[in-house]
């Protein structure tokens, strides 16, 4: 006999899926709707990357970013004032969070990402997140940003200790850094901090160290050619960031508990997780792209259960935006039980590149 709760889900999971189309003009109008919506994106990715749209105004400089806008007016993120376009309401207040380079490069890491998927852009290096080319890790690098500032601003300023050890100082450990945007903008958020980025794709690590170089981050911002497997750093840092759905599951594991070996007593891990509720649209192409990332999927009750298993205590959700991964949060203890779950190597540190 189902429990109430779990038949309470299965229906729930039942009215998110859509009806089978009955007939072929219906298949080809879902097909038509979802090509008009890659265009829509495009119009986001263009106006946005060109400064067209701000929080309070859009500059229209030629006929194609009046047709750009038209599109975007028909699905209601902007509206028509006399001759032109403004944003609606709640495109404006978006613009207000995120900001539109922002925007544009996530938009533009999607429709590359896509276009690999379907054979327009070769395939790199057929697996996982290597697949993509240099274009694409820095669209989606970029993007990655604001994450970096938002864990500065947010998670240092509520997880308990942290402020007080960024306050004049503090390490923070950046898990599949990529190109190192996330890790950067943490850096330059917080000028006293360092910061050590680790990634085993060394196209990414080429190019982060690159950046981190212009940027003249060197002496803050060490990026290593290494996996979360083989991290032997102890008692080290006093916050670690790692991105479950582009870290393959058995990594994922023997990741987290090296993590822990690694924070110091205090310290704090935060992962972030594709969303798994929703629509079933939503929930297939998140299931999607971890799978094609060679990620990890992850529930909420999946992340309690690991990082509790690893040793964390005070496991927690944090809060996201829609269109933001779910964010889970966990402490090293300050004081350990001699009970408690130890943390095991998975092997020796590799040499950095």
């Amino acid at each position: 006999m189902i429990n109430a709760p779990a038949a309470a889900h299965e229906e729930a999971d039942a009215e998110s899926r859509a009806t089978p189309t009955a007939r072929a003009s219906d298949a080809a109008s879902t097909i038509a709707a979802l090509e008009h919506a890659a265009w829509a994106l495009a119009a986001v990715a263009k106006l946005c990357g060109t400064g067209a749209i701000e929080a309070d105004t859009v500059r229209l400089t030629s006929d194609d970013d009046t047709a750009a806008a038209r599109v975007l007016a028909s699905i209601g993120l902007l509206t028509n004032v006399g001759d032109g376009y403004e944003p609606a309401p709640g495109m404006a207040e978006l613009m207000g969070l995120v900001p539109a380079t922002i925007r544009s490069e996530a938009t533009i890491s999607v429709l590359r990402q896509i276009a690999t998927i379907a054979g327009i852009l070769p395939n790199v290096d057929a697996m996982g997140w290597a697949a993509h080319d240099d274009k694409t890790l820095l669209a989606q690098g970029r993007a990655s940003a604001l994450g970096g500032k938002m864990l500065a601003a947010v998670a240092v300023a509520s997880l308990a200790g942290l402020a007080e050890r960024f306050r004049d100082g503090g390490h923070f450990l950046d898990v599949g850094t990529g190109v190192g945007e996330l890790g950067a903008a943490f850096a330059e958020a917080l000028p006293d901090a360092t910061v050590v980025g680790l990634d085993v794709l060394g196209r990414a690590v080429e190019l982060a160290r690159a950046m981190i170089r212009d940027r003249n981050l060197d002496n803050r911002f060490e990026v290593r050619h290494q996996a979360i497997e083989d991290l032997d750093d102890t008692n080290r840092y006093d916050l670690a960031w790692i991105p479950a759905p582009f870290i393959p599951p058995a990594a994922f594991k023997a990741g987290l508990a090296n993590i822990y070996a690694a924070l110091s007593p205090g310290g704090w891990i935060v992962v972030a997780a594709g969303r798994l509720d929703g629509d079933d649209l939503a929930v297939s192409v998140t299931r999607w792209q971890t799978q094609l990332a060679g990620g990890t999927p992850l529930t909420a009750t999946d992340a309690h259960t690991i990082l509790t298993t690893t040793g964390f205590t005070n496991i927690a959700p944090i809060p996201t935006p829609v269109g933001a991964p779910a964010l889970y949060c966990g402490q090293r203890p300050i004081a350990e039980d001699r009970w408690a779950p130890r943390p095991r190597h998975a092997g020796p540190a590799m040499s950095h590149s």
